[in-house]
């Protein structure tokens, strides 16, 4: 199991899990209100704009191609400069875009916010798995790991009730603006309160760590999880972001404050499954049971879950708040197999190569949902029957168990590996 190199040169925190890992964790809480917030906004873009299914899913669904397109840059500049330095100024760039969101008035405006949106907040959760791995033994990565997801979380749930309460006291546009000014802190948080640990290594050039890259992206280990992670997490994110307001709408016929309340308890099921996956996998780990078949097993459960989705009424809607509430994150746990399996130099270019396959599906999953509810006449404009969503959730299911079918198979060659990157958690 890799051991991180410890820098004599550089001054240990007393307390690194306050003075570095909190500070990115509500950093990324704040990258993950930006990701979600739109299941609450959907409405009132929709009245504001007039759009169409497929309309409003490429709005929102542009965060997540462009979030994919930065994951190689972001990469080489962690691995360069290190998480602290990416991540403070990705946040301000993050807040320059949500203004530019909430004071826009055309569609081509609000494209190019969510887009600078999706830039800054593309690194929230990379830079913080990158802390993870260099303040803290192999061993523990797991845990730590659910601990930043579990804080992170925190901003999926302010995207809920608590932003629909705001929203009606004040006003969207200005609760963007205010989250903003907030992302400007953290900024200023990291810069103050984290110490820096590590540069690159010397002697490492552009040219080499472009070489790196390409090594990850032709390593079969790292293809082994890809399309799983890409069916899986960005699936999740397509629906809880987006997707889930209108289905909790149309099929569930639930009113706005309890749709904002069913993804409310969502987001506070999700909290405590980032530390619950983390110590699971910390646990069986003890007991040799490797990262991979914990990743296979908790998917195979977290797919089953979402069946209900195929039905003609919310009957079975509880069945999916709880699978995505508890076992969607399962596959986070694909970071700490491959940081385990690369070189520590290689970890940030490693984990946002994986990354960006979740921003991939988020867009694909997000925007193909919109164009085949589109298929089906509305009800009423912005509302669609219950055909229309059976219909793209079970593409999305598909996708799901093709992922999943694929990460079941593991090539002679690769054997291999596979044995160095299952270690015990």
């Amino acid at each position: 199991m890799t051991e991180i190199p410890r820098d004599t040169s550089v001054a240990v925190p007393r307390f690194p899990v306050l003075a570095v890992l909190v500070p990115f964790a509500l950093v990324f809480a704040l990258c993950n209100y930006y990701r979600t917030v739109n299941a609450v906004l959907a409405p009132y873009l929709i009245q504001q704009l007039s759009l169409n299914a497929g309309q409003l899913g490429l709005l929102i669904s542009v965060y997540f191609l462009v979030s994919a397109l930065f994951q190689a840059p972001l990469g080489l500049l962690m691995d360069r400069y290190g998480p602290r330095r990416v991540q403070a100024v990705l946040i301000v760039v993050a807040g320059l875009g949500a203004i530019v969101f909430a004071l826009g008035t055309s569609w081509p405006v609000l494209i190019t916010g969510r887009a600078i949106m999706g830039i800054g907040a593309a690194g929230g959760l990379m830079t913080s798995i990158q802390a993870v791995t260099l303040w803290f033994p192999a061993s523990r990565w797991p845990f730590f790991n659910g601990f930043v997801m579990s804080l992170g979380a925190l901003g999926s749930l302010a995207a809920t009730l608590p932003t629909q309460y705001l929203i009606d006291l004040f006003d969207w546009h200005h609760v963007l603006v205010a989250v903003a000014f907030i992302g400007f802190i953290g900024s200023v948080v990291l810069f103050g309160v984290v110490p820096e640990k590590r540069k690159a290594p010397k002697g490492e050039t552009l040219g080499d760590q472009l070489r790196g890259m390409a090594a990850i992206y032709r390593d079969r280990l790292f293809w082994r999880f890809a399309p799983l992670y890409l069916s899986t997490t960005g699936s999740t994110m397509a629906f809880q972001s987006l997707w889930a307001g209108p289905w909790l709408h149309d099929v569930g016929a639930l009113d706005a404050q309890a749709v904002a309340s069913h993804l409310l308890m969502l987001s506070l099921l999700q909290i405590g499954s980032y530390f619950l996956v983390g110590f699971i996998a910390t646990e069986l780990g003890k007991r040799n049971v490797p990262l991979t078949r914990i990743v296979q097993c908790g998917s195979a459960i977290y797919i089953a879950t979402l069946t209900p989705l195929l039905l003609p009424t919310g009957i079975g809607l509880w069945s999916v708040i709880l699978g995505i509430g508890l076992l969607s994150n399962v596959n986070t746990l694909c970071y700490p197999i491959l940081s385990q399996y690369f070189p520590a130099a290689m970890t940030g270019r490693a984990t946002t190569a994986l990354n960006s396959f979740f921003f991939v599906g988020a867009f694909l999953v997000q925007f193909a949902i919109g164009l085949v509810i589109d298929l089906v006449p509305a009800t009423e404009p912005g509302h669609y029957p219950a055909l229309a969503y059976q219909l793209a959730f079970a593409v999305m299911i598909a996708l799901q168990l093709c992922g999943w079918a694929w990460c079941l198979i593991t090539p002679k060659k690769l054997r291999v590996a596979a044995s160095i990157a299952e270690p015990s958690a």
